[in-house]
């Protein structure tokens, strides 16, 4: 009877904790109890409340699920502190017009309550075409008027916790939907994720961006969560996040949908879309656009320019560093498509969505030069792409954690290759030796192997 009872209460409870997912109801927890500290800690001195929240943000990390591998993992959550820690220090987070215009609704409107009937007012008269900077405002402002916040450089922490949401965003995705062949597949699924993590925990790109007082790692995250809901068909959650995400960048749906045909497979989708986006780009453009559109979909992987001098300034050093690593991952996945058919299907994908995502900022590029009436050409970009690229950077890094987990297999081959030739090289003295001879026919199950039958491998 008292054994029934225990077998009754522990069924009770493994579903009550299935129910009930604990590790959610810490991180809300945590998040709310980090939000009102942060009132009084940005009241007292907003650079201190800066370092103090970096510390802070650690048990945030941990609560979050990731893989197995909490020294690399730590590591590199310490190199992304101190890679942000080195952007606060050098970078204006007001670095350019867009950043000065977003940061001037704060000095603007005293209170929270003043900016959102105007936000409200410029969606709905202009809806259609309405500007980025009160739709950005939405999510930015109540953080700043909340904790009555004046400091651009606060910006860097509203940033930061999206960082490791995009991480973690990433993650998901790959933990759960990536099914594309990997190598060994028993023993390379979990260093493929752990690379892709710690990649772009450490990306220089996202480090950079996230320093600034834009809207670019909001758009990144937004992509991230869109493909999220698509996958899990929250429909409702979805066309609420893609509309807002529209208003921050037009061609939001584009990077959305291509994260959403990564990890559903759908290549011939992913291929008619692809299709459309070219013909869309002829059609306005010419033959000039699509030439642009190729050379754009590899300057995703390599810029900042390694081949120019100039990036190579301490201020773009560890883009550049990045950019370098990219063109590599770029050279091996083309190497690795051709001489292993098992990874032709996700390099196939992998292309399609790139150079799909090359047509629409092509596009755009092409709508900003002539819209200023200056002339295009080949290599006409338009814009900063190594802005532009943030939205598929989680893409990239996915692309490079692939190729490195193929290369292993390149290598152990070649590892075995080097092996075998070695113990041929030293077997063949040893045939000569009547002693070892007989040893080895004796192992072999042959004549003098004391009855142990057998077949004789090298």
């Amino acid at each position: 009877m008292i054994s029934a009872l225990a077998r009754q209460s522990w069924s009770v409870s493994m579903q009550a904790d299935r129910l009930i997912d604990t590790r959610k109801i810490m991180l809300v927890g945590y998040s709310v109890l980090l939000i009102l500290t942060a009132k009084w800690a940005f009241a007292a001195d907003e650079r201190l409340a800066l370092i103090l929240y970096s510390g802070l943000l650690l048990p945030f990390f941990v609560l979050m699920r990731w893989p197995n591998a909490p020294v690399l993992l730590m590591a590199s959550f310490t190199a992304t502190l101190a890679g942000k820690a080195i952007y606060a220090a050098t970078v204006n987070p007001l670095a350019g017009p867009d950043e000065i215009h977003y940061y001037e609704q704060v000095t603007t409107f005293e209170k929270l309550s003043q900016f959102m009937p105007y936000a409200m007012e410029q969606i709905s008269t202009g809806w259609m075409n309405v500007s980025a900077y009160p739709v950005f405002g939405l999510l930015y402002m109540p953080f700043y008027k909340w904790l009555e916040l004046d400091d651009p450089l606060a910006i860097i922490l509203f940033n930061t916790v999206l960082l490791l949401l995009i991480v973690n965003s990433s993650y998901r995705l790959n933990e759960s939907r990536f099914a594309y062949t990997l190598p060994d597949a028993d023993n390379s699924r979990t260093p493929f994720i752990i690379i892709s993590v710690i990649g772009l925990l450490m990306s220089p790109s996202l480090m950079y961006m996230s320093s600034l007082f834009a809207k670019d790692i909001t758009c990144v995250w937004l992509g991230l969560l869109g493909a999220q809901l698509m996958v899990r068909r929250r429909w409702i959650l979805f066309i609420l996040v893609i509309l807002y995400a529209t208003g921050l960048r037009d061609y939001a749906i584009i990077y959305t949908l291509s994260f959403y045909f990564l990890y559903t497979m759908r290549i011939r989708t992913a291929i008619c879309v692809m299709a459309a986006a070219a013909g869309l780009l002829f059609m306005q453009i010419g033959p000039l656009g699509i030439i642009n559109a190729v050379m754009l979909s590899v300057f995703l992987f390599i810029s900042p320019n390694p081949i120019n001098f100039g990036n190579w300034e301490p201020e773009l050093l560890l883009r550049t560093l990045e950019a370098v690593f990219m063109a590599f991952v770029l050279m091996i996945s083309v190497y690795q498509a051709i001489v292993y058919k098992e990874t032709r299907k996700f390099y196939l994908m992998a292309a399609v969505l790139i150079f799909t995502y090359a047509c629409a900022l092509v596009l755009v590029g092409y709508v900003t030069i002539t819209g200023r009436e200056l002339d295009y050409g080949v290599g006409t970009i338009g814009d900063n792409m190594v802005r532009k690229k943030l939205p598929v950077l989680p893409l990239l890094y996915t692309i490079g954690a692939y190729a490195l987990i193929w290369c292993r297999k390149t290598f152990v081959q070649k590892h075995r290759k080097i092996q075998l030739a070695e113990e041929n090289q030293l077997g063949e003295p040893e045939l000569l030796e009547p002693s070892a001879t007989a040893w080895q026919g004796r192992l072999a199950g042959g004549k003098g192997a004391e009855g142990h039958a057998g077949t004789r491998t090298t």
